[in-house]
């Protein structure tokens, strides 16, 4: 729990020193904004060549083991924090690295985690996740590093590795007012899900559920 007050203290610092304090505030007090839940599966993934990225460039697994042979360079302190955080709840996170530079990573979570429990986000969005599917969350990209389809190739390529692993389907979702998400969502060609509007009070960690609607054409 500390460590978790550390992660969210150091979240908003970071975000009001760099000028988001509308991003901060945007992110933890809504009422009735739109999300758009999501699913692909596993077997019709694009092609990873089809988002090229440098030869220098690998998109790896984070696990404690890799954080102990490499000193990853996170671009802000929270990433860090947030990984530590991830790990040892059993989350299954990927990065996309440049060396040691982390440009960006994601999340996910299945019904392999030890103390298999679901992701929260699971029941105000109506996903019910099986064995052999995973929750992908929380993706984040380097500001400095956006564009250049590296959001896609970041996701594209966590995707491919969560099949080789096994995993047959992958869930997420992104709001509806965040358009650089609903293109990176549609180039993969994630099948959209009926939206769902969701109210949130400052940190509460709990959203609320008001309506659906059906998914747009």
């Amino acid at each position: 729990m500390l460590q978790y007050c550390k992660m969210r203290v150091v979240q908003a610092i970071e975000m009001v020193t760099q000028g988001s304090i509308k991003s901060l505030l945007r992110e933890t007090w809504y009422l009735n904004r739109e999300a758009v839940p999501v699913e692909i599966e596993l077997s019709r993934l694009r092609p990873v060549d089809d988002f090229p990225r440098p030869a220098d460039e690998e998109v790896v697994e984070l696990t404690p083991e890799l954080l102990g042979r490499r000193e990853l360079a996170y671009p802000v302190k929270s990433r860090y924090l947030k990984t530590l955080n991830y790990l040892k709840h059993g989350y299954r996170g990927y990065a996309l690295l440049k060396g040691n530079a982390v440009k960006g990573d994601i999340w996910c979570a299945d019904s392999r985690m030890k103390d298999g429990r679901k992701h929260p986000d699971e029941t105000w969005l109506g996903i019910r996740c099986h064995a052999g599917e995973v929750y992908t969350f929380d993706m984040y990209v380097d500001p400095g590093k956006r564009g250049g389809n590296i959001a896609a190739a970041l996701q594209n390529g966590a995707l491919h590795e969560l099949k080789k692993r096994g995993f047959t389907k992958a869930y997420g979702f992104f709001w509806s007012d965040n358009v650089p998400a609903l293109w990176v969502h549609r180039t993969l060609r994630w099948h959209e899900l009926s939206r769902v509007r969701a109210s949130r009070l400052l940190l509460s960690r709990k959203l609320s559920v008001t309506c659906k609607t059906t998914p747009e054409a």
